[in-house]
C-alpha cells in the first residue's frame, strides 16, 4: 500500500512528462533555462509585493487596523515643532530660506 501512495508523484511526472526544472517549483535551487528563473523570481516578487500591499491597506494612512492615536500625536507633534520654527524665525535665530525648507519638511 505505501509503495503504490509513494509512487504516485513519479507516475504523475510520466504521464505529463515534466522535466525535472520542475520538481521544485518555485523554490528550487534555480537549475533550468533563464526564463524559468526569472518567472521564479516574478513570482516571489509577486507575492511579497502583495503581501506588503495588504499590510499597507490595513495598517497604513488611513487603515482598517491603523491605531488613531498614532495619528493624533504625530499631528500634535508636527504642530508643536511648527511653532518652535516661527518663534525661531520670530527671534531671527535662522533665515526666511531656512524656515521655507523646514517648514515644507514639516508639511
Amino acid at each position: 500500500m505505501i509503495k503504490t501512495i509513494l509512487s504516485i508523484p513519479s507516475s504523475v511526472t510520466e504521464l505529463f512528462g515534466t522535466g525535472p526544472q520542475w520538481d521544485h517549483w518555485p523554490f528550487g535551487p534555480g537549475y533550468g533555462n533563464l526564463n524559468a528563473s526569472l518567472l521564479k523570481l516574478a513570482f516571489v516578487g509577486l507575492i511579497l509585493g502583495s503581501i506588503c500591499l495588504f499590510l499597507r491597506v490595513l495598517f497604513g494612512p488611513k487603515g482598517i487596523f491603523r491605531d488613531k492615536e498614532l495619528d493624533r500625536e504625530a499631528a500634535e507633534m508636527r504642530e508643536k515643532a511648527l511653532k518652535d520654527l516661527e518663534a525661531e524665525l520670530a527671534s531671527g535665530e535662522i533665515s526666511e530660506l531656512d524656515y521655507k525648507f523646514k517648514k515644507k519638511r514639516l508639511l
